[in-house]
């Protein structure tokens, strides 16, 4: 009968999904893409001694950073072969008992790593895409002989292939980002360019937004919106559109667009969102360029990601949860797991990866690096 009626699946072995929805008279009601999520999510271990991982950019492969109270070495995880191996260590450097100190990924093939003793610093690219592995140290310009030029593999990256030319007059880079082979700058005039082979830029959007030196910009574009986090806010315009709106208030963690290109997540430390890229025509309906407010956790949120195109799966405080982005009612959520119970330790912010082609979660724990599949 028309009239507001719960809706229930159930499986054994499986957490519930339930919502109360609106039947009207001679209207369909539906809800689509519904996932059930195991009640106890089996997990095995990958690699022990793990102190971080970082994942490649393209998400195919990562790094791990293996520590076993005497030494230390970066391993590579290769998730398409399942297949774990040595790319560099301590022994790599010339320093003296040199201490690891940070890493970062280049581009999906190049990783640069860095590590310091009590006087001095080294730093090394390191390129996975070679057989071995090829290491070649980053020398400092400073240190640079006159009149040499750079290896070609360290000054590629080191560089910046894509670095704004700086003429007079021009606007000076605060942040870079690019989609689709288009490449784009937020310059310290507010205005976002468009600038392609060091050519002259280009207003890429009529908005402009008050810049402040020491906000530390970020600049992302998803379908044809560009999105701006600054310190303190999260802003947003179309490619087309005449002024900046801010879609958070406070200092953004992330953003992620989901796989299917339509939306995007973005969350602060207590605050989780949708931004849809699109009109969203299936229950419940979105207009492009509308935000969906998710949860609100008194936890911090150290991370977010898409487990599918319409469920998110977060950390936040102790515990892996899932959540599904249909606000009708109440949104369910789904407890996948409690970091302190599956390392056995007070294991402090944990930390995921959730590889959406083979949907097997990856979580370090304590030490341990654990994955499972929550499909199967």
């Amino acid at each position: 009968m028309p009239r507001q009626h719960l809706f229930e699946i159930k499986k054994t072995g499986y957490q519930t999904w339930a919502k109360n929805l609106e039947v009207r008279e001679k209207e369909v009601v539906e809800a689509k893409n519904i996932f059930l999520f195991p009640e106890l999510p089996q997990f095995k271990t990958l690699e022990e001694n793990i102190a971080d991982f970082s994942v490649s950019p393209d998400r195919q492969k990562i790094a791990l950073r293996h520590e076993d109270g005497t030494s230390w070495n970066i391993k590579l995880y290769d998730i398409g072969r399942a297949v774990t191996a040595k790319l560099a260590g301590q022994s790599n450097f010339a320093l003296k008992d040199p201490e690891f100190s940070g890493w970062t990924w280049i581009d999906k093939n190049t990783i640069e790593i860095s590590a310091k003793s009590k006087d001095a610093s080294e730093t090394y690219l390191i390129a996975i895409d070679k057989n071995p592995p090829q290491l070649v140290k980053k020398i400092p310009p400073e240190e640079e002989p006159a009149g040499k030029e750079e290896p070609e593999e360290i000054s590629a990256v080191a560089a910046g292939e894509n670095a704004a030319e700086e003429k007079p007059g021009a606007p000076r880079e605060l942040a870079r980002g690019q989609n689709g082979g288009a490449d784009y700058y937020l310059a310290d005039d507010g205005f976002i360019y468009n600038q392609e082979n060091g050519g002259e830029p280009v207003l890429a959007a009529a908005g402009r937004i008050d810049v402040a030196a020491e906000a530390g910009y970020k600049l992302e574009i998803f379908g044809d919106y560009f999105f701006v986090a600054a310190a303190d806010r999260l802003m947003a315009i179309r490619k087309d559109g005449k002024e900046f709106e801010k879609i958070l208030d406070g200092a953004p963690r992330g953003t992620r667009m989901a796989p299917n290109g339509k939306r995007v997540v973005y969350w602060s430390n207590s605050e989780i969102w949708i931004f849809h890229l699109e009109k969203k025509t299936d229950p419940p309906t979105a207009d492009g360029g509308e935000k969906v407010f998710i949860a609100r956790f008194s936890e911090k949120i150290t991370d977010c990601d898409w487990f599918n195109s319409d469920y998110l799966i977060f950390v936040a405080g102790d515990r892996v949860r899932t959540a599904e982005i249909d606000n009708r009612d109440k949104i369910n959520f789904a407890e996948i797991a409690e970091f302190s119970k599956i390392s056995g330790e007070n294991s402090g912010e944990g930390k995921m990866f959730m590889d959406q082609d083979k949907k097997i979660l990856y979580l370090l724990a304590g030490k341990t690096l654990r994955q499972t599949n929550l499909y199967e």
